[in-house]
């Protein structure tokens, strides 16, 4: 394992900074490591360079691009390189129809941009400005848009990817590869950015599509704060929690039953606010670490304010993390484990199946044959 001062020198072409002070996920529940070593490439080729250097000499890297979620998987161990996405946020209109956005921009910035030309990404997160486009990816994302027009996967045409060896490609959707990239937490690479399908904001009179100097490349700043316009003022400084199910919807109504059964059961742990249904659209398959079957479905779920200080929310948190994961698969379900709460990789087997968990598995060796990519947040290191 190298100290952080040796991985300074190692990636010192990449601008590195050594950070002492740990950093935490969204909710502050974990830590990083107290001081560690950190680079945020400005470039694909950049990021494929750096990878590259990393899988040559065996250093584990954790990719950051908003840290949106609550598993702490973008948090550095000690050892570990940090790669931050925050440089990768340029917007291009290349192609008709489509936007092309750096994986680091956050979702609802791009949406700003595209907004102003006339047109609209049809699918963001709800809530606030948090994930970062290559984070929507990773989770698997779907908003208030998926009830027309599906989740994120199928709004996004094709991605850059960089592996963990640092091999630069560009995975469209045709490609085999390409389901298995959304809910996969950058197991399988970094996406360093993707092309997202687009809306005319007014259908009965489209605007043109961009083109010129001023449309064919702008760059965003990268969004420091995670609380937007989506919360109110008290919300915001709130220690937010969620817990979904997906489901058919012919079991729609057990599954709110098991959830509401849940927060009976937990009634302590969080100030629940009124809980979320979003309908999900389904054109072509659905990604397998999403949901197990090809078929429309329901994002079901629970959510509210922390109640007990963050040292005290562990154990309770992942008692009920645990007892929807049984739901999950009593049901036939899926949680939206990648977003949410969860503390070992025994609980991603059991939410994706041994299946589907052996099938990423073997994706990953391909992917990233040292396995280190976020290593430890899926599989056992």
């Amino acid at each position: 394992m190298q100290r952080p001062q040796q991985l300074r020198e190692l990636f010192s072409a990449f601008a590195p900074r050594v950070t002492s002070g740990p950093i935490s996920h969204y909710g502050g529940l974990r830590q990083s490591a107290e001081t560690f070593c950190e680079i945020a490439p400005a470039s694909s080729a950049e990021l494929a360079d750096a990878l590259g250097t990393a899988h040559r000499h065996g250093v584990p890297v954790r990719i950051r691009g908003q840290g949106h979620c609550l598993n702490g998987a973008s948090l550095p161990g000690a050892g570990e390189l940090l790669v931050r996405t925050e440089r990768l946020a340029d917007v291009r209109f290349e192609a008709e129809g489509t936007v092309t956005a750096g994986g680091g921009a956050v979702l609802w910035d791009v949406r700003d941009v595209v907004e102003r030309h006339g047109f609209t990404v049809p699918v963001v997160n709800d809530g606030h400005a948090g994930p970062s486009v290559a984070g929507f990816v990773a989770a698997g994302g779907f908003g208030p848009g998926s009830s027309l027009h599906g989740g994120f996967w199928e709004n996004v045409a094709a991605v850059t990817l960089v592996d963990g060896t640092g091999r630069l490609r560009r995975v469209d959707r045709d490609d085999a590869l390409f389901p298995w990239l959304f809910g996969a937490m950058g197991q399988l690479g970094v996406v360093a950015d993707a092309t997202l399908k687009l809306v005319p904001l007014d259908s009965a009179n489209p605007p043109p599509y961009p083109t010129g100097a001023g449309a064919t490349r702008q760059l965003i700043a990268t969004s420091q704060e995670l609380k937007g316009p989506g919360l109110d003022e008290h919300e915001r400084d709130e220690q937010l929690v969620w817990f979904t199910l997906f489901t058919p919807g012919k079991r729609l109504a057990v599954a709110q039953a098991r959830i509401a059964a849940l927060e009976a059961a937990h009634a302590g742990l969080l100030d629940y606010r009124r809980r979320y249904v979003y309908p999900i659209r389904q054109r072509h398959p659905v990604p397998p670490l999403v949901y197990p079957r090809d078929e429309p479905f329901f994002a079901i779920g629970s959510w509210g304010a922390l109640r007990l200080p963050p040292g005290d929310a562990a154990g309770p948190l992942r008692a009920c993390a645990e007892e929807l994961t049984r739901h999950a698969v009593e049901l036939g379900c899926r949680r939206y484990i990648q977003s949410e709460a969860t503390w070992d990789v025994d609980a991603y087997r059991a939410c994706f199946g041994d299946e589907t968990y052996e099938t990423l598995r073997r994706l990953k060796a391909q992917q990233d044959p040292a396995l280190l990519l976020n290593r430890g947040a899926v599989f056992a290191p």
